[in-house]
């Protein structure tokens, strides 16, 4: 989050002490913030650097996941969201500056000052601290075994033995996880001139390097975690963590604020996530963070009280999850764990496909027709659940796009669901009959052993007016 004025907070895990300010406050338009860990114990400092281009969205998801690890000595220095401006239009290069000074990582020259207000205060930070390790936090477009003009997985340390040996230790670790051995990470040379991590190696005699994912047929929650299986490993070699790579709350997370993971990988398509992180934010008591399919297998949800599945195909999320991620969303529900389908998060919750979790006691009707079309269709709120007082002319009409219509499974020992709401218009291009969509469920209820699942087959998130109505659905998913 952008800080606009200054905050400060200390959250004790025993010693850990976790700080929050604004660098550069001098300038609200460059204004960002940096996270400072401390275990107050002797030990390495260690800076993470994530968001110096603009179109790069993984290192500052991974920057803030790793903002929660419990440290065990020495502090963690992290930028998460170093380039605000460039990162809020999906830019490489910083807006309204010149060319010549706009790719911020080439604004740190070894034999004269930073070269932008903004690099100047990265660089004073950096002074401050002085790091006993930098780690610049990048992505390439390409994987570089592929296409040798891009430096995307890789890790470019500088030329001491030391930070070396950190590198190799840590391509050893990720390339572990990768299969493809045209996609397993590269041990490039040196850092390029004018970057943060030349800089101050050279000028400031600290250890640094750059670590680049690649963005290209790789969801950003996939390179996210790979930065922090990385960052992870290094920091286990400097002796300062004791758990896993697969922390995604930790210290950070905000005490009484729900907890909510967000499934953001292979399956998903469109707005949905993005319109959701702007409607469960911490002002409405949300901590929602994204997860993919590999950190689902990893058992991340454990870790939260509601998953959601947006839009997108379900057939697909089933496909990514594989079947241990799917069998790790039932064991989340069983458990107690709050479920949200939206769209195709409903056909992955429904029971009837091969790939189905079954988690909820209905089928897909007319499955045949499933592309019915797009638009805003009709509906009627019923029940106790829903809290009326919410409800206004906006949510009367909801976008619509190709989600499920429903009907009792009579699955024996699935609980009957309840309908929150039904469709009383239809849709019916591409040769859908008409009358099938006509009052049945847009949205239901129901609870799995301890858990609660909710099915909502039209895009609330997606119509104005609806905010109000979605919180409470997610809210109704946790019903602690």
């Amino acid at each position: 989050m952008l800080l606009h004025t200054l905050l400060l907070f200390l959250h004790c895990a025993g010693a850990l002490q976790v700080s929050t300010f604004p660098i550069s406050a001098d300038s609200p338009n460059w204004q960002t913030e940096v996270v400072v860990v401390d275990t107050e114990i002797d030990g390495p400092t260690v800076m993470l650097v994530a968001g110096m281009h603009g179109n790069e969205p993984a290192p500052p998801l991974a920057a803030k996941q790793i903002a929660g690890w419990e440290i065990t000595k020495g502090r963690l220095v992290i930028i998460p969201r170093a380039n605000v401006l460039a990162l809020a239009i999906n830019k490489r290069h910083t807006p309204d500056v010149d060319k010549a000074r706009s790719d911020l990582n080439r604004q740190f020259p070894a034999d004269d000052v930073p070269q932008t207000e903004l690099a100047n205060a990265i660089w004073s930070t950096v002074e401050k601290y002085q790091p006993s390790l930098l780690i610049d936090m990048h992505e390439g477009y390409d994987f570089h075994k592929i296409n040798s003009d891009s430096v995307g997985s890789s890790i470019i340390p500088d030329k001491t033995e030391h930070t070396r040996e950190l590198a190799k230790s840590m391509l050893k670790t990720v390339n572990t996880s990768i299969s493809d051995e045209q996609k397993k990470f590269s041990l490039l040379r040196y850092p390029v001139a004018g970057s943060l991590a030349r800089a101050v190696h050279e000028k400031l005699n600290i250890p640094a390097m750059i670590i680049e994912t690649t963005k290209k047929d790789q969801a950003m929650t996939f390179r996210a975690r790979q930065h922090r299986i990385m960052v992870h490993q290094v920091l286990s070699d400097l002796g300062m963590l004791t758990h896993g790579p697969d922390v995604l709350i930790g210290s950070a997370g905000n005490d009484g604020d729900l907890a909510v993971a967000m499934y953001v990988s292979s399956g998903v398509s469109g707005s949905g996530p993005e319109r959701l992180e702007l409607l469960l934010d911490e002002a409405h008591g949300f901590d929602l963070r994204r997860v993919c399919a590999t950190d689902i297998r990893a058992g991340v949800l454990g870790q939260f009280d509601v998953v959601i599945f947006p839009g997108g195909s379900g057939s697909g999320q089933a496909k990514s999850l594989t079947i241990d991620g799917r069998e790790a969303v039932i064991d989340f529900v069983e458990d107690g764990g709050g479920f949200v389908g939206i769209c195709a998060g409903a056909y992955l919750a429904s029971t009837g496909y091969d790939w189905s979790l079954g988690i909820v006691d209905a089928k897909v009707i007319d499955r045949e027709h499933w592309k019915r079309g797009r638009g805003n269709v009709d509906v009627e709120w019923t029940g106790s659940s829903v809290d009326k007082s919410l409800l206004n002319e906006s949510s009367k009409s909801l976008k619509y796009a190709n989600g499920p219509l429903y009907a009792p499974a009579d699955v024996e020992a699935v609980p009957d669901y309840e309908v929150l709401a039904y469709y009383r218009s239809e849709i019916n291009t591409n040769d859908a009959p008409e009358g099938i969509m006509l009052n049945t469920p847009a949205i239901v209820k129901s609870t799995f052993k301890d858990g609660t699942v909710i099915c909502i087959s039209p895009h609330p998130e997606q119509t104005i007016g609806c905010e109000a109505i979605l919180r409470e659905l997610i809210l109704q998913a946790n019903p602690d």
